[in-house]
């Protein structure tokens, strides 16, 4: 069980954190997501798939970034994807205390800070970690400079990101990841935390003009088997149902974050 909010920041060790994920053309995202978890992590490793706009040299400014390029083969992006995931972090074992497998736009964040948390976690034993998932939601794409959990903080609760994606890489011997993370089987010494007490805050609706390119841009990404099996069938909707979802995330959204809370 997690310590007490006020004994989280006595006399525990800093986790050593490894973060890794995927990237594609994410110039407007990689800014919040670096400024998310380089405070947090001691290495960073991106897994590039030939990005054309200024990723990579946003990547090479930061010195725990390690970038992999890949090229992702087969009829199915997601499935190409999901391959990755279930095999990127075993490269963090007897480094890395926990590791987080994510996209740009998922920001995992604790009221008491995401450090403490999982130093807690470590001292009790607990090995792999849910969350609670939120569609964040914005009226306009954020300015430069800002910590999106203290800018952007209101959402709607989604259980489609209630992804179980952060353990201890030498603890778990498969996470068996489901197509996009959303379900997760893992083997191993499985140790769950007694509440759930993360969130993870996705970052897509930031304003429509952002929600309507990405998702042209990642419909363009789909392939045969991924059509036929409607992953990322969500990419393909007309303007106007993307218009009418947001604008109903806009007015059922509550604030997930508290203003001056931990990331």
């Amino acid at each position: 069980m997690p310590l007490a909010e006020g004994e989280r920041d006595k006399g525990l060790e800093r986790p050593r954190v490894h973060v890794h994920a995927t990237c594609w053309n994410e110039e407007r995202m990689l800014p919040f997501f670096l400024r998310h978890y380089e405070p947090l992590a001691e290495r960073i490793f991106i897994y590039d798939d030939g990005s054309t706009d200024r990723s990579l040299e946003i990547l090479q400014q930061c010195p725990k970034v390690t970038i992999e390029p890949i090229q992702s083969a087969g009829d199915s992006y997601v499935e190409a994807l999901q391959q990755l995931y279930n095999s990127c972090w075993k490269r963090s074992r007897g480094a890395a205390d926990w590791v987080i497998v994510c996209n740009v736009d998922e920001h995992f964040h604790h009221p008491t800070g995401l450090a403490n948390y999982l130093a807690a976690c470590q001292q009790t034993g607990v090995t792999i970690i849910p969350s609670h998932g939120y569609q964040m939601v914005s009226l306009r794409f954020p300015p430069a400079g800002v910590q999106l959990s203290q800018t952007v903080r209101r959402g709607k609760s989604s259980s489609e990101h209630r992804k179980t994606v952060i353990f201890s890489p030498d603890a778990i011997e498969a996470t068996n990841f489901g197509v996009g993370r959303h379900v997760t089987t893992p083997a191993g010494r499985v140790v769950l935390p007694e509440t759930c007490e993360i969130c993870l805050l996705h970052y897509k609706y930031l304003g429509f003009p952002y929600l309507r390119d990405r998702t042209a841009e990642l419909e363009s990404r789909r392939r045969p088997r991924d059509r036929a099996q409607g992953y990322g069938f969500q990419y393909s909707r007309g303007q106007l149902n993307m218009v009418c979802h947001f604008i109903h995330l806009l007015l059922v959204s509550r604030t997930v974050v508290s203003a001056g809370g931990g990331r």
